[in-house]
């Protein structure tokens, strides 16, 4: 089952953790840590007003910064022109019938903070997904559903929460930490909760935690608090904001331009007041949008979660292992940056018409299947009065 996959994964990662850890520490250079993550992506249906085609112009997208970028920059400045456009220059469509839930992170870091230094947290002011590390002993989905509920404030339902895995990445080492992501959706059609949901409401309550955070931080006590209840009490998300995909897209392939272009009012305040000029990295948020975009309904999610090979998809997701070397950790970034793994706009539109097409014939079956036993009922009901006759 996948279950058993996945801790007989954990296995290898720490056993593989204890041998090459050793290995490099002798060699004094820095290992990379491998552990699991999970991700919510939250969507509904384009309410009315919001067009379910919409371009990205390349001169809107790069907002005035040069092109090509300084030689030894990022690389994603690149890779992101391809994932996107396909190249530099172009205009994109993106087709998609689908708005996503996402908040906006908090800029400073209140559990790494102390009363005479402010830390930042990492994406700092971005637009992100519901989403954290799972904990020991928890599987990707509760971590997911535990997530959603902590970071966006929200009241879920205890037993009618369905999430569709969609996909299973790995991201950069950050820090020497890279996270193997599985990403869920949530979608509003087979989630009362989510079609309920009162933005307003969630966004009220993120205040009021803000509110009362400045007091504690106002009369010190914060400071004296445990691990566990800083936790509780400390502010992680900004707001949520329902967007649409094209919004979504556009505010993080923004983070990796090489001029820093902040993605609204709240970040550019708050980079200021931190002294902060540079962004961090959304690339895998991005590509994780794109792969929402090739979607056209909740049946194609169902067929495609359902058909989803587990220990299949993390074997071709993961890149990078626990306790591998800093610098071979680098060279294999660099070596994937050299394909995009079949995610090129092309590919992506040829993905949604297939989709689509299954879509079709799935509804032919079932309109046939229904037409069948239309047809049979009657007739079974005429033998039975003829009989009775």
């Amino acid at each position: 089952s996948c279950c058993k996959t996945l801790d007989a994964g954990d296995q290898a990662w720490h056993l593989w953790s204890s041998i090459s850890s050793a290995m490099v520490a002798r060699l004094g250079e820095a290992v990379v840590k491998v552990r699991r993550a999970a991700t919510v992506i939250c969507v509904r249906r384009c309410t009315a007003g919001v067009p379910t085609q919409q371009t990205l112009t390349w001169a809107e997208a790069m907002g005035g910064c040069p092109w090509p970028p300084a030689l030894g920059s990022d690389p994603d400045g690149h890779a992101r022109v391809e994932l996107v456009f396909g190249g530099p220059g172009k205009s994109v469509l993106l087709e998609s019938p689908w708005e996503v839930l996402m908040g906006q992170n908090e800029v400073v870091n209140w559990m790494r903070s102390t009363p005479d230094r402010r830390a930042t947290m990492r994406y700092a002011g971005e637009w992100k997904f519901a989403g954290g590390v799972v904990d020991p002993g928890e599987e990707p989905e509760a971590a997911a559903r535990r997530e959603l509920q902590e970071e966006f404030a929200l009241h879920l339902p205890p037993d009618s929460v369905q999430l569709r895995l969609m996909s299973i990445r790995q991201t950069r080492p950050i820090r020497q930490v890279s996270n193997i992501m599985y990403n869920y959706l949530a979608v509003a059609e087979e989630n009362p909760w989510l079609q309920q949901l009162d933005v307003v409401t969630v966004n009220a309550r993120l205040e009021a935690k803000r509110q009362q955070h400045a007091k504690l931080i106002d009369s010190g006590c914060f400071w004296s608090l445990s691990k566990a209840d800083k936790e509780q009490v400390s502010p992680e998300v900004h707001e949520v904001c329902w967007l649409s995909l094209r919004t979504a897209v556009l505010n993080a392939f923004s983070s990796m331009s090489p001029c820093y272009v902040p993605v609204n009012d709240f970040q550019r305040l708050e980079y200021a007041r931190a002294g902060l000029d540079c962004r961090d990295t959304m690339f895998l948020t991005m590509a994780t949008l794109l792969d929402v975009s090739t979607f056209p309904s909740l049946r194609s999610i169902c067929r495609h979660a359902k058909s989803l090979d587990v220990a299949a998809e993390l074997g071709r997701a993961q890149w990078l292992f626990d306790g591998q070397s800093a610098s071979s950790a680098d060279a294999s970034f660099h070596t994937r940056l050299q394909s995009n793994n079949g995610r090129s706009p092309a590919a992506r539109a040829a993905m949604l018409v297939e989709r689509r097409r299954q879509d079709d014939l799935e509804k032919a079956r079932e309109l046939a299947t229904m037409g069948m036993r239309s047809t049979a009922e009657p007739s079974g009901t005429a033998e039975k009065l003829q009989s009775k006759l």
